[in-house]
């Protein structure tokens, strides 16, 4: 979708979305002004206005068409292309929109795939830059307000910047909420782009209080901002850094905060202990995405999405996540019986639950515990980072290495922590096909996969964009 109409069609989502619940309209015809001339001091008049606009970011993030949605309607979903991208899930159906990823055969033209992508995280950026825009301009909203308000729509910018440029490389970099400014916009690199997503998430840490709004972790606090720096210190390799912000969520916030759950079946509850950050699906439905496409609706039928053999057979002898965050069935379908095993973190499927009990778990602890580790291991910390490593061994009911291996080497221990973000973050976020290309394996790792090449690492821009934009080039091997 060309950056110019995401923005004209979709890129006030948001302030739709508060006008209709400030002002109490049912019909969008009762709001006369132009998208670029919506009132400010409509809706963001007070600190109650603008709180609408922020939680309707977080709608957006999960909604039927955001980026971190799973629904086969939509290719807005990082969990199912990333998963099948890299060597997580493989499809039980060739004919399934997303096969394509899994074959590393996207076509820029085929607006299913990585268009939908792109213009879901476009989407999100625009709304958040309009928010940051009015809540700066705003005399209206209280000085702590504003505070409040732009933390959370730069952590929320921050994140979806962060999964831009590790989806698609060097992008346009859109500031404002302008799509006469934005709609030619060149490619900047990752680096002057992380740059952006450092400032942000340092403002958000600096300006987000310690405590939830609400009774539920669905809002950004201090220690989901330090958790998602600690990510993108990881990835920038700035070791030292990462386990700072790390620490601050796991030693300052304390275990009177958060700690990993003994008990993996409550780890992606709504009353996880281990939830840094969560994102509610919208309206009454009971059930998550993942749950909704991992988890099939009828026990005859065979899983859309099944474990690849790599991934179970990676699990160690014991290890309480292969039994309880994957489910295997025996099933005969056409005359012919074989084992299905499919993602199983989430329960509940859109034909199961009377309750909300889960929501999707977009932070969590066990994934801070790793960054340490790694973080540690390069600094050559290694009894530190063993004993992080050993938090999540321990709960996961296999043997430590503070027993097996106390003196593992700087290299083993790195090989380690792969293999634990491997068992431990399946099938959330994306996490392993960032982590193959980030350490430079991916080629290595995926080399056996259909149709792999090193072009693959980056998904395509849409085509629609490239057409439009002059300044805009496509990423290499899609020409």
């Amino acid at each position: 979708m060309n950056l110019n109409n995401i923005y004209k069609k979709n890129g006030l989502i948001a302030l739709v979305i508060i006008l209709l619940t400030v002002s109490g309209c049912t019909k969008f015809v009762d709001v006369p002004s132009p998208i670029d001339q919506i009132p400010s001091d409509l809706a963001f008049g007070s600190d109650t206005k603008a709180a609408s606009a922020v939680r309707a970011l977080y709608g957006i993030m999960v909604g039927s068409t955001g980026v971190f949605t799973t629904t086969l309607a939509y290719s807005g979903a990082v969990q199912i292309s990333m998963g099948l991208s890299a060597d997580e899930i493989m499809n039980t159906s060739v004919t399934n929109v997303f096969n394509e990823f899994y074959t590393n055969s996207i076509s820029a033209a085929n607006s299913k795939s990585s268009g939908d992508i792109w213009g879901s995280i476009y989407n999100l950026i625009f709304n958040t830059n309009s928010i940051i825009e009015n809540v700066e301009k705003s005399t209206g909203i209280t000085a702590a307000g504003k505070k409040q308000f732009l933390a959370e729509a730069k952590f929320i910018r921050a994140a979806n910047y962060f999964y831009l440029i590790n989806i698609y490389g060097d992008v346009p970099m859109p500031l404002t909420s302008d799509y006469r400014t934005n709609a030619n916009l060149p490619k900047v690199s990752k680096e002057v782009i992380y740059n952006l997503i450092l400032d942000d998430l340092k403002y958000a840490v600096a300006n987000l209080g310690p405590a939830y709004l609400g009774t539920q972790r669905l809002r950004a606090n201090k220690y989901a901002a330090n958790a998602l720096l600690a990510r993108v210190y990881l990835y920038k390799e700035d070791w030292v850094n990462a386990e700072i912000q790390a620490s601050e969520v796991i030693d300052v916030a304390g275990k009177t905060v958060y700690d990993v759950e003994t008990d993996l079946k409550k780890t992606f509850l709504t009353s996880s202990k281990e939830v840094i950050l969560q994102l509610q699906q919208p309206g009454s439905n009971l059930y998550t995405y993942d749950g909704f496409n991992f988890v099939p609706s009828n026990a005859a039928n065979a899983p859309q999405y099944q474990i690849t053999d790599k991934l179970f057979q990676s699990f160690e002898t014991g290890d309480l996540r292969k039994t309880e965050w994957i489910k295997t069935v025996t099933l005969t379908i056409g005359g012919v019986t074989k084992n299905y095993s499919y993602p199983y973190k989430y329960k509940l499927n859109g034909g199961t639950g009377t309750t909300r009990t889960e929501s999707n778990v977009f932070l969590r602890l066990s994934e801070v515990y790793l960054i340490r580790a790694e973080a540690r291991t390069h600094q050559n910390k290694l009894s530190d980072a063993i004993s992080d490593l050993d938090v999540i061994r321990k709960r996961s009911g296999i043997s430590l290495i503070s027993v097996t291996k106390p003196n593992a080497t700087q290299s083993e221990l790195l090989d380690l922590t792969a293999h634990e973000r491997f068992v431990e973050l399946f099938i959330e976020y994306g996490h392993r096909w960032m982590d193959l290309k980030r350490t430079a394996t991916a080629d290595e790792v995926l080399k056996g996969k259909p149709n792999w090449r090193p072009e693959a690492k980056l998904y395509p821009i849409p085509l629609d964009d490239i057409n439009k934009n002059p300044f805009l080039k496509q990423n290499p091997g899609y020409n």
